[in-house]
């Protein structure tokens, strides 16, 4: 009987490569709002991960304008999307095989469900998830616990359970939720930036998640 029945995951970063156009996003968004600012890629890499609302309240106290900056960066974000993202290495073949095993598989992810959707479904992965959980399901995004606790909510039935992603707030999302966590070394912002969070495993591939999970079964 597995330990782990049930794997989070999150989308962008994670399965799907969305960093250039999310990065290209965000640059044209402040090139709009504030032309004089110049902004590194090491600092737009930053802002993966934390919600749109929080990263541009950085920048303005004006709830307005923090308002015309998200609507700016979801209009160029569809305008030059599609031909700009890409599954990563293994990961439909990974789905499937956890799929055909029978565990539950969900997504958590720190995006709106219509910015989220295009790419997803895209790649067919709505065949194989049976939980999606975006910004509009909850009041308070990952590292919050409360994205976790909204997605194992809506299966049947969970023993255990694992959140995996490319964050922190994901790795902090699983810990908060008192669930096991791992990081994913093709992490924009790499392995290392992810390991100071703590997660209790780091996979070096999609296909490693085997590993992981022979490793807790065997505990």
């Amino acid at each position: 009987m597995k330990k782990i029945d049930t794997i989070l995951f999150d989308l962008d970063g994670t399965l799907i490569n969305t960093n250039e156009i999310i990065l290209d996003s965000f640059r044209a968004t402040f090139e709009t709002h504030f032309p004089g600012l110049i902004l590194s890629r090491e600092k737009l890499m930053t802002f993966i991960g934390p919600t749109l609302h929080d990263t541009f309240g950085d920048y303005t106290d004006n709830p307005f304008t923090v308002q015309s900056m998200i609507d700016s960066y979801r209009e160029y974000y569809v305008e030059f999307e599609f031909g700009n993202f890409e599954i990563y290495p293994g990961v439909l073949e990974t789905i499937d095989k956890l799929y055909k095993k029978g565990y539950n598989l969900g997504i958590v992810t720190s995006k709106y469900k219509e910015a989220a959707w295009p790419s997803y479904t895209y790649y067919n992965l709505q065949d194989y998830f049976t939980v999606f959980v975006a910004l509009d399901d909850v009041d308070k995004p990952k590292p919050s616990r409360e994205p976790i606790d909204v997605a194992l909510s809506r299966f049947p039935s969970v023993k255990k359970a694992i959140m995996i992603g490319d964050n922190k707030g994901d790795i902090l999302a699983g810990k908060n939720a008192g669930i096991y966590s791992a990081g994913v070394a093709w992490s924009l912002k790499g392995s290392a930036h992810l390991m100071a969070a703590e997660p209790d495993f780091m996979l070096s591939n999609m296909n490693d998640i085997f590993r992981v999970l022979k490793f807790i079964e065997e505990e």
